[in-house]
């Protein structure tokens, strides 16, 4: 879930935002897609632990996954 301030989000404004993801599972990744960013891959499969990315983000809508698990997919709008 992507999340600030402990409030789940669903739109953001354009800029730069540090990412963190923590997942206690070595099973899942966190790819991000969207404008200007391509298959960012913050964490990789085999990964446990909280990790960090800075990503400057477009106007467009965005989409967060974890590829093994194609149920685990999510949107976000920056505008």
């Amino acid at each position: 879930t992507l999340t600030k301030g402990g409030q789940k989000v669903t739109s953001l404004k354009p800029g730069s935002y540090t990412f963190k993801v923590t997942d206690k599972s070595n099973i899942h990744n966190y790819v991000l897609n969207g404008p200007g960013v391509k298959n960012k891959e913050i964490t990789g499969l085999a990964y446990k632990g909280s990790k960090s990315a800075t990503v400057t983000l477009k106007k467009g809508t965005y989409t967060y996954y974890c590829s093994p698990h194609p149920t685990m997919k999510y949107t976000f709008t920056v505008s």
